[in-house]
């Protein structure tokens, strides 16, 4: 696939508008549907979250996958943020789900807390950027939640930006150029939340990769409580 562009999907056919509002998607079984249906034919979408905008896709999807990172210029070495359906779901993407990441799922999941896991066999490295992890969170948003509903794979959820740049807080503040790279665009009106806090759990200590709407000392507080002797006493 080196020095090869994958092929971009035809435009959606069955939704009446390039832009949709959340109330009306989270009201219209047939809309949901159709939501998936795009996404299964490797289409992008810009959706809210409980956090910021995304840019999603099918996470299985190599050529949506290539388009995300087009779109975002991201660096080739940082690995991808995947939402997942539930706990089954995490444990087809992640080799080790070690008992500090249990811990910290159960007092934060779903939430706004991304877990780098070690990637399993036979993930694409195109999600992992070769470095062998991955990032996966479980969303509490409605609009993702229905998505789940009809859908099995996991999703992509990258902020809907372009490295370096703020994170789209609301669709009139997104830049056009970035909107007319999207196939479909849900409008869930303005976030003003932080991004998710990542914390990577693939290794003996803990690490603090982003702090975001979670407060690193809200981390520790679950980490130590009951693991002091293993992880000393602050997340690096």
């Amino acid at each position: 696939m080196e020095g090869k562009s994958l092929p971009v999907p035809a435009p959606m056919s069955g939704l009446p508008y390039h832009i949709l509002r959340v109330g009306d998607v989270l009201k219209d079984k047939v809309k949901i549907g159709l939501i998936a249906d795009s996404l299964r034919s490797g289409r992008l979408m810009l959706y809210p979250t409980e956090t910021v905008y995304g840019i999603g896709c099918d996470a299985f999807s190599d050529a949506a996958v290539e388009r995300v990172s087009r779109i975002k210029l991201r660096a080739q070495n940082r690995p991808l943020i995947l939402l997942v359906r539930d706990m089954d779901m995490l444990r087809s993407l992640a080799a080790e789900v070690p008992p500090v990441a249990e811990r910290l799922i159960g007092a934060f999941w779903p939430g706004a807390l991304t877990l780098v896991f070690t990637a399993r066999s036979g993930i694409s490295s195109m999600l992992t950027a070769g470095t062998g992890r991955l990032g996966l969170r479980l969303s509490p948003h409605p609009l993702i939640k229905s998505i789940f509903g009809v859908y099995d794979h996991p999703l992509v959820s990258t902020s809907a930006n372009r490295t370096g740049e703020e994170p789209v807080r609301s669709i009139p503040d997104a830049p056009r150029s970035l909107i007319d790279k999207i196939d479909l665009v849900i409008d869930g009106g303005m976030i003003s939340a932080a991004p998710s806090t990542v914390i990577d759990v693939t290794g003996k200590e803990v690490r603090c990769l982003r702090e975001g709407m979670i407060k690193k000392a809200e981390i520790e507080r679950v980490v130590y409580d009951r693991d002091k002797a293993v992880h000393g006493n602050e997340i690096q």
